[in-house]
């Protein structure tokens, strides 16, 4: 195949790249070969996706296209391995291919090529280290602001990107505060790993990458799994670490926070957020307790390195996912058996000054305990009844309104968002599903019996998704409770796992919709109060992924409406908005937001390291200096120095699972809400009465 020689040509040149003499002898990258066992496989999982996916006829002319950049994108996001006329061959390769299918050779060729630059691009940072050739003192810059940026037109312009990462790499390595170790032998011991990781491969790996970039076409939740144990981690399979608890993935050499599970020593932390990226492992309670720097490893390596007994403790080294300058941060967490009852909702009565008690309920999952469940068991464990207990307790001491917070809550059984509707709402469809066959069922819980029947409210965020979007939709279709916060994830759809052959194949088979018709997919849950956000939220959820399906609405279900008054939402959220300007903590959170914005599509990055340092300290002044001001507004002791703030931090974090009313400034606002809800119905009252 002419393209194969092309490929072949580009590789010869960038080999020829050479950074003067230097002791490491290059390893070559050993191409994996597609076999016909594969070819056979890939075209099963192909037929079962078209045949069993909830979208019919959705294969078209352009599918190879389409699926060919798709990999192009997954491979070389921020544009470092592939030249712009490499980029070009792939393109039309991948349109003469002709029909409704798929170029696996092409894709092959592709990922062998991808994985032949990432050695030759590790081999070259290596010579450089080695070389010793960096001035730090020029005014230098690296393009950080990918989106905007062509592939490099040739290898001049690709040797100079690899010469910034490097140089970058090498820059971060001299301002960490914890590396103990020569910056020039870290840095070596990474590329090595990661030539060493890429050597490892199986073909598994490569098969994984090429047939779930090909499920993935259909939409973001198909996907192929594969035979291979637990052990072994598939990098598809849900990733859970054992200890900290938070699920992993791979962000090209970095191992990745994907989420956190509730109740988990990562999630009680309240450092840790989902997409840091972990670079430096230590075992605390280890005879060797050196930092191991771990990027440019296996996920499945890094893994056995967090595993441990519960009780242990291990330190672990991040980039924080909000750091414009790769600012590194540190946690200590003790490994824990990640136990139901660490999962299970939690509550807390708040009284306010004007004498009204609001009754939180932090429900992090929908769980279920169903082996009691299926054996009949009067006392199984479950969600529902855990809150059931809760907001019975809360009647009886008086409380006056609720918050059901359903922040983070990434979902679980559907049977228990139906009951837990059910508590707030009494017997009736919660949510509607349609099958791929057409047809629309619903589902709620026909035993239901309401037991709160005073104001609430449904607090959600960005990762609130799937059960926690049907409660917050069904409430607010009810009308049965004001939602607040910000726009929920947006999966609305449902997913199965069919055998095949070799493995199983999970596809999109059904979609949600609320009981007003309209889906919860892609769009989510829209409160009826939008609080503030520290960060952009588009840049996650549903809606960012090209292939997420659809937004569209089916029927509406005969449903009640309570008395719910939007004249008073509209008042209420009047309120709201004067505190945004008077509120110390309101204030605080919009000026975190406002440097969020203002670093957010920085495009260039001084490799100067002074201009770096004084960014960073720069940083560390600001975040004094907005904490203060938060602290001085509610008359609170001010810090000197960051280092005195960083200290109270860490003396302060929430380490037992419990709601963190004291730091948690959303949940603050929260609770002024649903008390203003509260007020104004005392008021109005009160009019009625004289």
């Amino acid at each position: 195949m002419l393209i194969k020689n092309k490929f072949i040509l580009s590789f010869i040149c960038l080999v020829l790249l050479s950074c003067g003499n230097s002791t490491y002898q290059p390893e070559e990258y050993i191409s994996t070969n597609l076999t016909e066992e594969k070819i056979d496989l890939s075209k099963e999982v192909f037929k079962k996706l078209k045949k069993e996916h909830y979208i019919k006829n959705f294969v078209k002319d352009d599918f190879n296209i389409n699926y060919i950049n798709a990999l192009i994108e997954r491979l070389d996001e921020n544009k470092l391995y592939f030249l712009e006329s490499e980029i070009k061959n792939f393109k039309e390769e991948s349109s003469q291919y002709s029909g409704k299918s798929f170029d696996i050779d092409l894709a092959y060729l592709i990922i062998n090529l991808y994985f032949e630059r990432l050695v030759d691009f590790s081999e070259f940072q290596i010579k450089l280290i080695e070389k010793d050739s960096f001035d730090f003192t020029k005014d230098e810059f690296i393009d950080i602001y990918y989106e905007d940026n062509q592939w490099p037109a040739s290898e001049a312009l690709l040797k100079n990107i690899w010469r910034n990462e490097t140089k970058n790499d090498l820059l971060v390595a001299l301002m960490s505060e914890t590396l103990s170790d020569d910056p020039d032998k870290v840095l070596l011991k990474r590329y090595k790993n990661r030539i060493r990781r890429i050597q490892q491969q199986k073909e598994e790996d490569i098969f994984s990458i090429a047939i779930n970039t090909l499920s993935n076409q259909f939409d973001p939740h198909s996907s192929y799994l594969s035979p291979r144990s637990a052990e072994d981690f598939d990098m598809n399979m849900s990733l859970k670490l054992e200890g900290i608890g938070a699920l992993l993935g791979a962000d090209d050499d970095y191992t990745k926070i994907v989420s956190l599970v509730p109740g988990g020593p990562a999630e009680k932390s309240g450092e840790i957020l989902p997409d840091d990226k972990i670079t430096r492992i230590r075992q605390i309670d280890a005879e060797d307790k050196e930092y191991v720097d771990v990027v440019g490893w296996r996920i499945d390596e890094v893994v056995d390195l967090i595993r441990g007994e519960s009780g242990t403790q291990v330190e672990i080294e991040f980039i924080s996912s909000d750091s414009a300058d790769s600012t590194r941060k540190l946690v200590t967490l003790t490994r824990e058996e990640i136990k139901l009852e660490d999962r299970a909702a939690k509550s807390k009565i708040i009284e306010t000054k004007e004498g009204n008690k609001i009754g939180i309920v932090d429900l992090p999952s929908f769980y279920i305990d169903f082996n009691a469940y299926q054996n009949r068991d009067s006392d199984y464990r479950s969600s529902s009844n855990d809150v059931k207990d809760i907001l019975t307790d809360f009647n009886t001491k008086g409380v006056d309104a609720v918050i059901l917070d359903l922040r983070n809550n990434g979902g679980g059984a559907l049977i228990e968002a139906n009951k837990i509707v059910g508590l707030f709402v009494s017997s009736g469809p919660t949510v509607q599903v349609k099958h791929k066959a057409g047809y629309i069922q619903p589902y709620g819980s026909s035993k239901a019996k309401q037991v709160w029947q005073k104001p609430m409210a449904v607090l959600v965020n960005r990762y609130s998704a799937s059960a926690s979007e049907i409660v917050a939709g069904a409430i607010q279709d009810y009308q049965r409770g004001i939602v607040l916060g910000q726009r929920t994830f947006g999966k609305g759809t449902v997913q199965s796992l069919d055998d095949i052959s070799k493995g199983q194949v999970k596809i999109t088979e059904s979609k949600y919709y609320r009981i007003d018709g309209s889906s919860t997919q892609n769009k989510g849950v829209l409160p009826d109060i939008e609080l503030l956000s520290t960060w952009d939220i588009e840049t996650v959820g549903e809606s960012s992924y090209p292939t997420a399906l659809e937004w569209d609405t089916v029927r509406p279900y005969r449903h009640k409406k309570f008395n719910f008054d939007a004249d008073k939402v509209v008042e209420i959220k009047d309120l709201y908005s004067q505190r945004l300007t008077t509120s110390p903590n309101l204030k605080y959170l919009g000026e975190v937001r406002d440097r969020y914005y203002l670093n957010k599509d920085k495009k260039l990055l001084s490799l100067n390291l002074e201009t770096r340092k004084s960014e960073k300290e720069a940083r560390k002044d600001w975040l004094l200096q907005i904490e203060n001001k938060r602290r001085e507004g509610l008359g609170l002791e001010i810090f000197s120095t960051y280092e005195e703030l960083d200290e109270n931090n860490k003396k302060n974090e929430n380490t037992n699972n419990d709601i963190d009313f004291k730091r948690d400034y959303l949940l603050i606002e929260s609770t002024n809400i649903i008390n203003d809800y509260l007020n104004l119905d005392k008021k109005l009252l009160a009019s009625k009465v004289g």
